[in-house]
Parts: C-alpha cells; sequence; structure tokens
C-alpha cells in the first residue's frame, strides 16, 4: 500500500512539474492566435505546438535546466513527438542539443560542490560518490556509464570540472552519449511504431498519461536504487539494471 501511495505522488508530482515547466511556453503559442482547441481538437492542438516555434524554446530550455537542476531528461520530450504527425522532429533535437551545450557551460561556471548536488532534487549521495568514483578511474569516459547508471547529467557536469577536463571536450562527450542513447530509443520505438500507430495517433493525452506513469515507477525505483545499501563500483559493474537484480 505505500508503495502504491509513493508511486501515485510521485506521478502527480512529474505530471505537475512537467505541466508548469510547459505552461509559459504554451501561453506564448496561443498568444499567436492559433485558434481555439474547440476548433480543431486537442491532438490537433498539441501537434501544432510542437510545430511552432515556442517548442523550440521548451525544448530548449527543458534541455538547459536538465544540466542545472531539472529532473526530467530532454529525451522525454522529444520521444513523445516520434508518435507525432509533424515536419520538424530533427529541429526539434537539435534546439535539445544547443540547451544542452548552454546548461552545460552555465554548470562548469557554476562548478557546484558535491555537497550541494545532493541538496539537489533526485539524487542520492551515492550518486555523486559512485560519478566520482567513475571520473577517478576513468576521466572523461565517465560519461559512458551515464545512459545507463541512472545517474543523471547534471550530477556528471558539476563534478567534471574538477578533473581539469576541458569544456568542450566535455560538451563533445556528452552530445555523443546523450545522442546514443536517444537513438538506441528511438530505434526501439521506430521497430515497434507501426504496431502502436493505429492505438496512439492522436490519442496524445492517453500517450503523454501513460509515458508519465512508466516513467514514474522506472524513476524513482532508479532514485531507491541508489540508497544506503548501494556498493560503490569504478568498473561500470554497478549499474541500475545489475544492482536491482542484486537487491531486488
Amino acid at each position: 500500500m505505500q508503495e502504491t501511495l509513493t508511486v501515485l505522488g510521485n506521478f502527480l508530482l512529474i505530471l505537475v512539474s512537467i505541466l508548469l515547466f510547459t505552461t509559459p511556453f504554451y501561453y506564448l503559442f496561443k498568444r499567436q492566435g492559433h485558434g481555439s482547441i474547440k476548433a480543431h481538437g486537442i491532438n490537433r492542438e498539441i501537434e501544432q505546438f510542437f510545430g511552432s516555434k515556442q517548442a523550440n524554446y521548451l525544448v530548449f530550455f527543458w534541455a538547459m535546466a536538465g544540466a542545472l537542476a531539472w529532473y526530467i531528461i530532454p529525451e522525454f520530450l522529444l520521444l513523445l513527438v516520434i508518435f507525432m504527425r509533424i515536419k520538424r522532429k530533427r529541429e526539434l533535437l537539435y534546439y535539445n542539443i544547443f540547451g544542452t551545450i548552454a546548461g552545460t557551460v552555465l554548470a562548469f561556471a557554476i562548478n557546484l560542490p558535491a555537497h550541494l548536488i545532493e541538496k539537489l532534487p533526485y539524487i542520492q549521495p551515492a550518486m555523486v560518490q559512485q560519478c566520482t568514483a567513475w571520473f577517478d578511474k576513468s576521466g572523461i569516459f565517465a560519461l559512458l556509464h551515464m545512459p545507463f547508471s541512472g545517474v543523471p547529467y547534471k550530477v556528471f557536469v558539476y563534478l567534471a570540472p574538477n578533473y581539469h577536463i576541458l569544456i568542450i571536450v566535455f560538451i563533445i562527450m556528452a552530445i555523443l552519449v546523450s545522442l546514443a542513447r536517444y537513438f538506441a530509443v528511438y530505434i526501439v520505438l521506430c521497430l515497434i511504431y507501426p504496431l502502436l500507430h493505429r492505438y496512439v495517433y492522436r490519442n496524445y493525452v492517453y500517450l503523454f498519461l501513460i509515458i508519465v506513469f512508466i516513467f514514474s515507477i522506472l524513476f524513482i525505483r532508479i532514485y531507491n536504487s541508489y540508497d544506503n545499501t548501494y556498493n560503490i563500483g569504478v568498473g561500470g559493474e554497478n549499474t541500475v539494471l545489475i544492482h536491482n537484480a542484486k537487491t531486488g
């Protein structure tokens, strides 16, 4: 019962956070005079929004915030767009990269110390300790652990200046790793898209709620996997999947 309440509470928190983050950009979109929802329906409204320049700004600031404090990965938005009939999907990916670069530059300038990184939303002390161990062993290649470890990008970017890593080198590696994760998921979704298309096309509200719910479950599970029982490793063996298998 307690676990169910935790999942539901986390689902509502993430849902409200996403809506609050998106609202200013949607407001700017509506000020451009795109008609009412009643005129063309909510699904067409969502398609028009993600086909607008305001969606570019949303993706940019979402990615930038993700490198600083925001706790929902940029790919969340981009993967939702895969199921939409819009022509600007590649452009949104570019804005995601630009936002990541901007956030990385700011994070390097801030250079947040480890004890303050641990106070960011949904950051466990073990995440910082594990990331530090990877940097100690592998330097810039510590970023290779990011896609599958569950440690947020902002932990890597805040710790990187302590290892005298050139920011341009870090940005290039970070973009390559992030794109690899995005395209891995993208390929999987493209493979199952023909099976799901008839169910998800222009059922975006239901799709959004389902994805947020699934994300909430995975999110809290990963967060909890870095609790006090987590054993710090340096060889990459302590990925979330393996750690969960050992403790589950």
